[in-house]
C-alpha cells in the first residue's frame, strides 16, 4: 500500500503489521526521506522494551513516525523525552482535565491518574548514510490489556473517546509541536523544563536498580543530558542514565521504568 497524504502528514496506514516500528524503519533502511507515519488497526509482533512482547489488540492506536537525520548523533540520545512530551500532550486533548490527569515518568512513561496508558519504543538504525530514528506509540484507547504487572488505563477508561482518527491527529499534531521545540537538539532546555513541569515523582524518594546494584535517593530533576539526578542521603547528587526507576508507593505509578542507554532506545 502506497503512502497516502493526510493533510500535510505522509501516512501509510495497515490493517496488520508484525510490528510498525518493523514496517517503519525498514521503509528508512530503503531510502525513505520521512517523516513518516506507519500506523496499523493490530499488530502481530507488538514488542516493547527489552523485547518484551507488547499487547496489541483493535481498539487502540498503533503507530511509529520514522525520522531520518532528526538531529547530531549526541543530541538524538534526548528524542525520548521528546517523544514522552509530544504523546503526554496529545493524551491531555483527548481526555477530561487531562492537563492535570496526564503526566510522565523518566525516561518516557506516560500516565493517566497514575496508571500507564502509552507504551513508547525507539529504535534507530545508525549504519546507512544518515542516522534512522523510529518513534513507535502504543496508545490505549477501547481496550486495557489486563493481567500486566503494573496499574494501566486508556483514554476511553478514562472519559475520553474510541475514534482512532481523532487519536492520532492529536498524536501527530503533538508530536509535531514537540519535535519543532526540539529543533534538532537546539531547543531541548526547553523540552526539558516542559517535561519536568508534567512529572510524577519530582522531590520524593525513589530507587534506581542499576545493572548490579541499586541506588536510593530523592528524585530532584534531569540534567542537560535528560539523565535522572538524584540526592543521595549524604546530601550529594548522583546521576543516572540508565536503570529502573520505582517510587515506593507503586499504586500512585507504573511500576518500573525499564531504561537503557541512550534512555529510552533500543538499535
Amino acid at each position: 500500500m502506497p503512502p497516502a497524504l493526510a493533510r500535510n502528514r505522509r501516512r501509510l496506514t495497515l490493517d496488520v503489521a508484525t510490528s510498525t516500528n518493523e514496517v517503519a524503519l525498514e521503509a528508512g533502511r530503503a531510502g525513505d526521506p520521512g517523516p513518516l507515519w506507519v500506523t496499523a488497526r493490530r499488530q502481530s509482533g507488538g514488542r516493547g522494551r527489552r523485547g518484551r512482547a507488547w499487547v496489541s489488540e483493535e481498539g487502540n492506536l498503533y503507530a511509529s513516525l520514522m525520522l531520518v537525520d532528526p538531529a547530531s548523533m549526541a543530541d538524538i540520545a534526548n528524542l525520548p523525552l521528546v517523544a514522552a512530551l509530544g504523546v503526554r500532550n496529545a493524551v491531555a486533548r483527548l481526555v477530561p482535565n487531562g492537563e492535570t490527569r496526564v503526566a510522565v515518568k523518566w525516561p518516557n512513561d506516560v500516565l493517566i491518574d497514575g496508571a500507564k496508558a502509552v507504551g513508547i519504543l525507539l529504535e534507530s538504525d545508525v549504519s546507512g548514510p544518515a542516522p534512522v530514528v523510529v518513534i513507535g506509540c502504543g496508545i490505549n484507547v477501547a481496550f486495557v490489556p489486563a493481567d500486566l504487572p503494573y496499574r494501566a488505563s486508556g483514554i476511553v477508561d478514562a472519559g475520553g473517546g474510541a475514534d482512532l482518527e481523532t487519536v492520532f491527529a492529536a498524536l501527530a499534531s503533538s508530536m509535531d509541536e514537540a519535535l519543532a521545540l526540539f529543533a534538532r537538539g537546539a531547543g531541548f532546555a526547553q523540552v526539558r523544563a516542559a517535561w519536568l513541569s508534567h512529572a510524577v515523582g519530582l522531590g520524593r524518594p525513589c530507587r534506581v536498580n542499576l545493572a548490579e546494584t541499586s541506588v536510593d535517593g530523592r528524585f530532584e530533576g534531569l540534567d542537560e543530558r535528560g539523565r535522572l539526578i538524584l540526592t543521595m542521603k549524604d546530601g550529594a547528587r548522583r546521576t543516572i542514565s540508565a536503570g529502573d526507576l520505582f517510587f515506593p508507593e507503586p499504586e500512585r505509578g507504573a511500576g518500573a521504568s525499564a531504561v537503557l542507554l541512550p534512555a529510552g532506545f533500543e538499535t
